[in-house]
């Protein structure tokens, strides 16, 4: 850990060079050229190896301990490395600085940063959830294309797999969330809910993976109480794309058998359907929310708990069910179910804490769980043993 406090402070020394994110003072045209993240990486370097893991990043305060724990994982795992941490999203790593106080990089500084560095290998481990856009993009384009064959041919890389990348990854996540929640799983009125983030383009199958978890939640949990939903995909929102787009022309809203019948996979369904299956009315079932996302950032705050809705103490009265404006908190109290404020839910007191607050916090994201942050380090592990390295020189032109 005092390794990474000192790679933090060094990001921060390299920060104050710059006045944005990524480019530095318009009143300096050399320094408009420096990457920040090579100061990061001279002052860092003890090894020959070097690992980056690759997140889709935050700009919330609770992901900062998730990190460190993640970070911290990886160092005792491979003791002789130097361990660094990128975002993929540009968004993230424009906001976070701001908000955090930590400073971050864009993904090719990093790549960059590194590949000058003087390493002979770099590991590259993804701690993105699904193999989705975020995850394909950084393998093929900016590890395999970019890194590997334009720009470093000759160094060694080695590459980790997303979280759910095989089907015993889909059932050790489900046996960890099932031994999480079976307590109250075993009581017929309780109900989780799981947000996961989802591709919205239809073609990547990567999505499969959300419903892949569900099924396996469903075979340990007798009364199949726990489902997993989106905010991004089409099928998987809790109220179908379809329907908030004829809401949106004063089209009135669908029964709920008639949505059980047609969108059977959103999740307000999902949640109907259960109670007709067990004779409840919604306002006798509790519901417990959690993202299924690496972390709890803003889709965990916002879409999922509409924490700025609890800030600003807005009622229910203006809710509307058929759009995905609200929040699934509101939507479900809406609907009349009761749900949970007070299990692994963000302080009521502090809902208008800007991008959250650093302790306190008691949404539980999936690298909150030691169980599963040992999934991501053994499929870097498992590489490693098998001696997997590769580089770009076999895919160099001959002179």
């Amino acid at each position: 850990m005092k390794n990474f406090k000192f790679y933090l402070m060094a990001a921060l020394v390299a920060a104050t060079t710059c006045t944005g994110f990524t480019s530095c003072s318009d009143d300096d045209d050399a320094e408009s050229t420096v990457n920040p993240a090579t100061r990061v990486v001279a002052e860092t370097k003890k090894y020959d190896t070097a690992i980056l893991l690759c997140t889709f990043g935050s700009t919330y305060n609770e992901s900062l301990d998730v990190y460190n724990e993640i970070i911290a994982d990886f160092r005792k795992q491979f003791p002789q490395t130097d361990i660094y941490m990128s975002f993929t999203s540009r968004t993230c790593i424009g906001r976070a600085e701001a908000s955090t106080g930590e400073a971050r990089y864009k993904l090719d500084q990093w790549l960059k940063a590194i590949g000058d560095a003087g390493y002979t290998r770099v590991a590259v481990q993804s701690l993105h959830v699904i193999p989705g856009e975020e995850y394909l993009s950084l393998m093929n384009t900016d590890i395999k294309k970019n890194f590997m064959i334009d720009w470093y041919p000759h160094i060694d890389v080695l590459k980790g797999a997303n979280l759910l990348s095989t089907d015993d990854d889909t059932d050790e996540v489900a046996q960890v969330l099932y031994n999480h929640y079976k307590d109250k799983l075993a009581e017929k009125k309780n109900i989780v809910l799981l947000m996961g983030h989802g591709n919205p383009d239809v073609n990547y199958n990567a999505n499969t993976k959300y419903s892949e978890v569900q099924t396996a939640l469903h075979t340990l949990a007798t009364n199949k109480n726990i489902f997993v939903g989106t905010v991004d995909y089409g099928e998987m929102l809790f109220w179908p794309k379809e329907e908030e787009e004829k809401a949106a022309d004063r089209i009135p809203v669908v029964p709920a058998a008639q949505m059980i019948a047609n969108y059977p996979g959103c999740i307000y369904s999902q949640v109907m359907k259960y109670c007709q299956d067990n004779n409840l009315e919604p306002n006798e079932v509790n519901v417990h929310l959690a993202p299924f996302m690496s972390i709890a950032g803003d889709h965990a705050h916002n879409d999922l708990w509409g924490i700025e809705a609890i800030a600003e103490n807005k009622g229910l009265d203006k809710v509307e069910l058929n759009t995905n404006e609200y929040s699934w908190r509101e939507r479900l109290e809406k609907a009349g179910f009761k749900v949970d404020r007070t299990f692994e839910a963000h302080p009521v007191g502090q809902a208008d804490a800007d991008h959250g607050i650093k302790d306190g916090c008691g949404i539980k994201a999936l690298g909150s769980y030691p169980e599963i942050r040992t999934i991501w380090v053994n499929h870097l592990k498992e590489q490693w043993d098998a001696d997997a390295w590769e580089n770009g020189e076999g895919y160099q032109p001959e002179a």
